[in-house]
């Protein structure tokens, strides 16, 4: 006589463990052959590299003097309102020919079509403003960022 009670399915229970070892197995070898994938080596002669240089280490000098942009001003269209220059106020640390470049960024860190470059020659010191047009204009809700460069030429 065998006594059976609710929920007490021996052979029920032996085959869940079984499709749980079977699962697990399965599962084990697959992870194997993934982590055996990955680990490929590659090997290219170095005909199939492109070739790359670098100088070594030159010092950097700011063209501003003392090393800042003093205000930025904004140029804009209406209707409805639109950026279209930026206006970059600062002082140069010699006479030359300069580059200044703008771009402007959304809050998440990528790039709008808000960006331009204007070349300018310096004869005298002291604080100038450059007006640098944008590529194309842009709506002012969504300038979060503004990124400039100052290049002597």
């Amino acid at each position: 006589m065998s006594w059976k009670f609710c929920g007490d399915d021996v052979n029920g229970e032996d085959r869940r463990r079984r499709k749980v070892a079977f699962l697990l197995l399965a599962l084990a070898a697959v992870m194997a052959v993934a982590s055996a994938a990955f680990a490929v080596e590659i090997s290219l002669s170095s005909s199939n590299v492109a070739r790359i240089g670098a100088t070594p280490q030159v010092e950097v000098y700011c063209p501003a003097n003392p090393c800042q942009i003093t205000r930025v001003t904004w140029t804009l269209s209406f209707p409805p309102p639109r950026v279209t220059a930026l206006n970059i106020e600062w002082t140069p640390a010699a006479t030359g020919t300069y580059t200044v470049y703008v771009v402007l960024y959304r809050s998440d860190g990528t790039t709008i079509e808000g960006y331009g470059s204007t070349s300018v020659t310096i004869s005298t010191l002291g604080s100038t403003t450059t007006t640098v047009n944008l590529a194309s204009p842009v709506n002012p809700a969504h300038i979060y960022y503004v990124e400039i460069a100052i290049v002597e030429s």
